[in-house]
Protein backbone atom coordinates (compact mmCIF):
# COMPACT_ATOMS: atom_id res chain seq x y z
CA UNK A 1 0.00 0.00 0.00
CA UNK A 2 1.13 3.53 -0.74
CA UNK A 3 -0.23 6.34 1.42
CA UNK A 4 0.08 10.01 0.49
CA UNK A 5 -0.56 13.15 2.57
CA UNK A 6 0.14 16.82 1.98
CA UNK A 7 0.07 20.27 3.60
CA UNK A 8 0.17 19.43 7.30
CA UNK A 9 1.06 23.04 8.14
CA UNK A 10 2.02 22.60 11.77
CA UNK A 11 -1.20 20.79 12.73
CA UNK A 12 0.13 17.93 14.84
CA UNK A 13 -3.24 16.71 16.10
CA UNK A 14 -4.65 16.33 12.60
CA UNK A 15 -1.44 14.73 11.39
CA UNK A 16 -1.57 12.20 14.22
CA UNK A 17 -5.17 11.34 13.43
CA UNK A 18 -4.25 10.75 9.78
CA UNK A 19 -1.32 8.55 10.80
CA UNK A 20 -3.72 6.34 12.76
CA UNK A 21 -4.96 5.07 9.38
CA UNK A 22 -1.47 4.30 8.06
CA UNK A 23 0.04 0.83 8.51
CA UNK A 24 3.75 0.51 7.80
CA UNK A 25 4.36 -2.62 9.85
CA UNK A 26 4.55 -4.91 6.82
CA UNK A 27 7.84 -3.19 5.86
CA UNK A 28 6.70 -2.90 2.23
CA UNK A 29 4.11 -0.13 2.44
CA UNK A 30 5.19 3.46 1.93
CA UNK A 31 4.07 6.84 3.21
CA UNK A 32 4.72 9.72 0.80
CA UNK A 33 4.50 13.18 2.36
CA UNK A 34 4.10 15.92 -0.24
CA UNK A 35 5.49 18.92 1.61
CA UNK A 36 4.38 22.01 3.51
CA UNK A 37 4.86 20.73 7.04
CA UNK A 38 5.28 24.15 8.66
CA UNK A 39 3.57 27.55 9.03
CA UNK A 40 -0.02 28.48 9.89
CA UNK A 41 -0.58 25.83 12.58
CA UNK A 42 1.04 25.91 16.05
CA UNK A 43 3.38 22.90 15.94
CA UNK A 44 5.69 23.12 12.94
CA UNK A 45 8.77 21.84 14.78
CA UNK A 46 6.83 18.94 16.27
CA UNK A 47 5.60 17.93 12.81
CA UNK A 48 9.14 17.95 11.45
CA UNK A 49 10.44 15.88 14.35
CA UNK A 50 7.58 13.40 13.97
CA UNK A 51 8.40 12.87 10.30
CA UNK A 52 12.08 12.42 11.14
CA UNK A 53 11.11 9.88 13.80
CA UNK A 54 8.97 7.96 11.32
CA UNK A 55 11.89 7.81 8.90
CA UNK A 56 14.07 6.34 11.66
CA UNK A 57 11.42 3.80 12.64
CA UNK A 58 10.59 2.76 9.06
CA UNK A 59 13.78 3.21 7.01
CA UNK A 60 13.09 3.51 3.30
CA UNK A 61 9.32 3.53 3.83
CA UNK A 62 8.67 7.20 4.62
CA UNK A 63 9.43 9.63 1.79
CA UNK A 64 9.23 13.33 2.68
CA UNK A 65 9.21 15.85 -0.18
CA UNK A 66 9.65 19.59 0.08
CA UNK A 67 6.94 22.16 -0.47
CA UNK A 68 6.99 25.90 -0.99
CA UNK A 69 6.82 26.47 2.77
CA UNK A 70 10.03 24.46 3.24
CA UNK A 71 11.59 26.69 0.58
CA UNK A 72 10.32 29.73 2.47
CA UNK A 73 11.71 28.45 5.78
CA UNK A 74 15.19 27.94 4.34
CA UNK A 75 15.02 31.38 2.72
CA UNK A 76 13.92 32.76 6.11
CA UNK A 77 17.04 31.31 7.73
CA UNK A 78 19.48 32.18 4.95
CA UNK A 79 18.48 35.84 4.62
CA UNK A 80 19.04 36.79 8.25
CA UNK A 81 21.87 39.16 7.35
CA UNK A 82 19.77 40.99 4.78
CA UNK A 83 18.10 43.84 6.67
CA UNK A 84 15.72 44.34 3.77
CA UNK A 85 14.28 40.86 4.37
CA UNK A 86 13.15 41.55 7.92
CA UNK A 87 9.71 42.78 6.89
CA UNK A 88 9.38 39.75 4.62
CA UNK A 89 10.08 37.53 7.61
CA UNK A 90 7.44 39.26 9.73
CA UNK A 91 4.80 38.99 7.02
CA UNK A 92 5.63 35.40 6.09
CA UNK A 93 5.44 34.02 9.63
CA UNK A 94 2.02 35.27 10.66
CA UNK A 95 1.75 35.66 14.45
CA UNK A 96 5.18 33.99 14.67
CA UNK A 97 3.42 30.64 14.28
CA UNK A 98 6.48 28.79 13.03
CA UNK A 99 9.08 30.72 15.02
CA UNK A 100 7.33 30.15 18.34
CA UNK A 101 7.38 26.36 17.80
CA UNK A 102 11.18 26.51 17.45
CA UNK A 103 11.88 29.14 20.12
CA UNK A 104 10.43 27.81 23.34
CA UNK A 105 8.92 30.03 26.04
CA UNK A 106 12.10 31.92 26.99
CA UNK A 107 13.16 32.60 23.43
CA UNK A 108 9.68 33.73 22.49
CA UNK A 109 9.63 36.23 25.38
CA UNK A 110 12.93 37.71 24.20
CA UNK A 111 11.72 38.02 20.61
CA UNK A 112 8.44 39.60 21.65
CA UNK A 113 10.34 42.08 23.82
CA UNK A 114 12.53 43.09 20.88
CA UNK A 115 9.50 43.45 18.65
CA UNK A 116 7.80 45.63 21.26
CA UNK A 117 10.87 47.88 21.11
CA UNK A 118 10.57 47.88 17.32
CA UNK A 119 13.99 46.26 17.06
CA UNK A 120 12.79 44.11 14.19
CA UNK A 121 16.18 43.17 12.76
CA UNK A 122 17.42 42.06 16.19
CA UNK A 123 14.27 39.99 16.74
CA UNK A 124 14.74 38.30 13.38
CA UNK A 125 18.41 37.55 14.05
CA UNK A 126 17.69 36.19 17.51
CA UNK A 127 14.98 33.92 16.14
CA UNK A 128 17.23 32.44 13.47
CA UNK A 129 20.13 32.09 15.88
CA UNK A 130 17.95 30.12 18.32
CA UNK A 131 16.64 27.96 15.46
CA UNK A 132 20.15 27.15 14.25
CA UNK A 133 21.62 26.47 17.70
CA UNK A 134 18.68 24.53 19.09
CA UNK A 135 17.43 22.69 16.01
CA UNK A 136 20.24 22.68 13.49
CA UNK A 137 19.68 19.03 12.64
CA UNK A 138 16.08 19.77 11.69
CA UNK A 139 17.14 22.58 9.37
CA UNK A 140 19.80 20.33 7.83
CA UNK A 141 17.16 17.63 7.27
CA UNK A 142 14.84 20.13 5.56
CA UNK A 143 17.64 21.22 3.22
CA UNK A 144 18.09 17.71 1.86
CA UNK A 145 14.41 17.03 1.11
CA UNK A 146 13.85 16.03 -2.54
CA UNK A 147 11.29 17.66 -4.82
CA UNK A 148 9.77 14.51 -6.33
CA UNK A 149 9.40 10.78 -5.86
CA UNK A 150 8.73 8.45 -8.79
CA UNK A 151 7.22 5.09 -7.85
CA UNK A 152 7.64 1.85 -9.81
CA UNK A 153 3.88 1.96 -10.52
CA UNK A 154 3.81 4.79 -13.03
CA UNK A 155 3.38 7.66 -10.55
CA UNK A 156 5.19 10.85 -9.69
CA UNK A 157 4.57 12.42 -6.29
CA UNK A 158 5.26 16.15 -5.99
CA UNK A 159 4.12 19.07 -3.87
CA UNK A 160 2.63 21.20 -6.65
CA UNK A 161 3.27 19.93 -10.17
CA UNK A 162 5.66 19.22 -13.04
CA UNK A 163 6.12 20.56 -16.56
CA UNK A 164 4.01 18.06 -18.44
CA UNK A 165 4.81 19.74 -21.75
CA UNK A 166 8.36 18.45 -21.31
CA UNK A 167 7.02 14.87 -21.60
CA UNK A 168 9.52 12.21 -20.60
CA UNK A 169 12.09 14.97 -20.01
CA UNK A 170 10.08 16.45 -17.13
CA UNK A 171 12.83 15.69 -14.59
CA UNK A 172 15.26 18.07 -16.27
CA UNK A 173 12.71 20.27 -18.03
CA UNK A 174 10.66 21.32 -15.01
CA UNK A 175 11.73 24.64 -13.44
CA UNK A 176 12.36 24.13 -9.72
CA UNK A 177 9.59 26.56 -8.76
CA UNK A 178 7.03 24.39 -10.61
CA UNK A 179 7.68 21.54 -8.17
CA UNK A 180 6.65 23.66 -5.19
CA UNK A 181 4.46 26.48 -6.52
CA UNK A 182 2.73 25.38 -9.74
CA UNK A 183 -1.05 25.80 -9.80
CA UNK A 184 -3.24 23.18 -11.54
CA UNK A 185 -2.75 23.76 -15.28
CA UNK A 186 -3.44 20.47 -17.04
CA UNK A 187 -6.74 19.39 -15.50
CA UNK A 188 -8.39 16.68 -17.60
CA UNK A 189 -5.28 16.10 -19.71
CA UNK A 190 -3.49 12.75 -19.86
CA UNK A 191 0.16 12.23 -19.03
CA UNK A 192 2.20 9.04 -19.17
CA UNK A 193 2.45 9.08 -15.36
CA UNK A 194 -0.16 9.63 -12.68
CA UNK A 195 0.69 12.91 -10.94
CA UNK A 196 -0.12 13.04 -7.23
CA UNK A 197 0.13 16.55 -5.79
CA UNK A 198 -1.04 18.76 -2.94
CA UNK A 199 -0.43 22.51 -2.52
CA UNK A 200 -4.03 23.59 -3.19
CA UNK A 201 -7.38 22.71 -1.71
CA UNK A 202 -9.30 20.11 -3.66
CA UNK A 203 -12.18 22.57 -3.67
CA UNK A 204 -9.99 24.94 -5.71
CA UNK A 205 -8.55 22.19 -7.92
CA UNK A 206 -11.94 20.68 -8.72
CA UNK A 207 -14.05 23.83 -8.80
CA UNK A 208 -16.62 21.94 -6.72
CA UNK A 209 -17.83 24.04 -3.75
CA UNK A 210 -17.18 22.27 -0.46
CA UNK A 211 -15.11 19.44 -1.92
CA UNK A 212 -12.55 18.04 0.49
CA UNK A 213 -10.24 15.06 0.72
CA UNK A 214 -8.98 13.65 -2.58
CA UNK A 215 -9.94 14.73 -6.09
CA UNK A 216 -9.22 12.94 -9.40
CA UNK A 217 -9.66 14.88 -12.63
CA UNK A 218 -10.60 11.77 -14.61
CA UNK A 219 -7.24 11.78 -16.37
CA UNK A 220 -3.76 11.76 -14.83
CA UNK A 221 -4.05 14.03 -11.81
CA UNK A 222 -4.83 13.23 -8.19
CA UNK A 223 -4.94 16.12 -5.74
CA UNK A 224 -4.56 15.62 -1.99
CA UNK A 225 -6.35 18.38 -0.09
CA UNK A 226 -4.14 21.19 1.18
CA UNK A 227 -6.58 23.05 3.44
CA UNK A 228 -6.04 21.49 6.86
CA UNK A 229 -6.88 24.71 8.72
CA UNK A 230 -10.33 24.93 7.14
CA UNK A 231 -11.19 21.24 7.15
CA UNK A 232 -9.40 20.31 10.40
CA UNK A 233 -8.14 17.08 8.88
CA UNK A 234 -5.19 15.83 6.85
CA UNK A 235 -6.42 13.92 3.80
CA UNK A 236 -4.94 10.51 2.98
CA UNK A 237 -4.76 9.05 -0.51
CA UNK A 238 -4.26 5.28 -0.67
CA UNK A 239 -2.99 3.27 -3.62
CA UNK A 240 -3.24 -0.52 -3.65
CA UNK A 241 -0.39 -1.89 -5.76
CA UNK A 242 -2.16 -5.24 -6.15
CA UNK A 243 -5.34 -3.83 -7.67
CA UNK A 244 -3.97 -0.60 -9.10
CA UNK A 245 -6.81 1.34 -7.48
CA UNK A 246 -6.83 4.58 -5.52
CA UNK A 247 -9.06 5.36 -2.56
CA UNK A 248 -9.58 8.14 -0.05
CA UNK A 249 -12.17 10.52 1.32
CA UNK A 250 -13.84 12.49 -1.46
CA UNK A 251 -12.53 10.24 -4.21
CA UNK A 252 -15.15 8.81 -6.56
CA UNK A 253 -14.08 5.38 -7.75
CA UNK A 254 -13.27 5.14 -11.45
CA UNK A 255 -15.75 3.07 -13.37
Amino acid sequence: MIYAMSDIHGCMKEFGEALDGVDLTDRTSKLILLGDYCDQGPESLQVYRKIMELQRLYPGQVIALRGNHEEMLIEYVDNVHDEGYTRGWMLADSDLATARSFLGAEGLREVKHLLALRRFEDAYKLTVDRMKKGHGEVLAWIRQLPYTYESPFGQVFVHAGIDEEAGEWWKVGTPVEFFTEMRPEHIGESFYLDIIAGHVSTEAASGIPGHRGIWHDGASHYYVDGDVLKNRSVAVLRYDEKTGRYSGEGLIEDL
